[in-house]
């Protein structure tokens, strides 16, 4: 079983009393990115990751992580996994039951503004459109059934900018700018893999904290809520878990 996991910002513990609530075994989870790695102490980090990884593990459960804004970069290009719980270079391919998923995180904050740089802002947590990694990551990939990002493609919902981003726009001249951008070259990801005749299926992403689905060119494309979480099957059916 694939389970996806919306925006965790950080509540661990949580997350691993939800996990506990369900019958969820021999699964794989893939969280959508902001799940808030590197906002806390170390330490309280440290010990709130370790809880979750032994309820991952003792159930043979896996869980994959992709960056999104409200993430450290760094924990995604270096060594700070756990046994179960993996946080993922962007551009990887993951064969999981058979289905060849493409991951690849980042996205601005629209807070960006009002927050720390190295503290709790990062100019590196952006998406990142590139087609030399692309193309390595699909060496020898005949197709690609599921795409994963934080952020999504402009074409997808929400069209437009929200009126959220407006509010922060008044000591942030260049947001919608880049707002804008990092949408379109999230459609550049799109369209390459269509070219290539990679069009996946299914793709999931976070970001938006709200729950919606729709189709754009033959794509099934979810956006997920803060803590939701969602059994990919080919139908459209979620599962009934309290998030909470």
């Amino acid at each position: 079983m694939i389970i996806f996991i919306g925006d965790i910002h950080g509540e661990f513990n949580k997350l691993s009393n939800k996990l506990a609530n369900t019958n969820i075994k021999n699964s794989t989870f893939i969280q959508v990115g902001d799940f808030g790695l590197g906002f806390k102490r170390k330490e309280n980090e440290i010990d709130q990751l370790t809880v979750l990884n032994k309820r991952l593990k003792d159930v043979n459960n896996e869980m994959f992580v992709i960056r999104g804004n409200h993430d450290d970069p760094t924990y995604f290009t270096s060594d700070r996994s756990y046994s179960n719980i993996l946080f993922l270079e962007d551009y990887t391919l993951l064969n999981v039951e058979g289905k060849n998923i493409l991951l690849v995180g980042g996205a601005i904050s629209i807070d960006r503004s009002w927050r720390v740089l190295n503290n709790s802002y990062w100019l590196e947590e952006v998406f990142l459109y590139d087609n030399l990694k692309l193309e390595n990551a699909l060496r020898n990939c005949d197709r690609v059934d599921v795409v994963v990002t934080h952020n999504a493609p402009a074409e997808f919902y929400p069209i437009g900018i929200g009126a959220l981003v407006y509010d922060f726009t008044d000591k942030d001249s260049k947001l919608i700018e880049d707002v804008k951008n990092e949408r379109k070259d999230h459609s550049l990801l799109m369209y390459s893999l269509i070219e290539k005749g990679l069009k996946p299926k299914h793709w999931y992403y976070g970001h938006f904290h709200t729950s919606h689905f729709e189709t754009f060119e033959d794509i099934n494309y979810r956006t997920l809520n803060c803590s939701e979480f969602f059994e990919h099957r080919q139908s459209n059916e979620v599962i009934n878990v309290d998030c909470k």
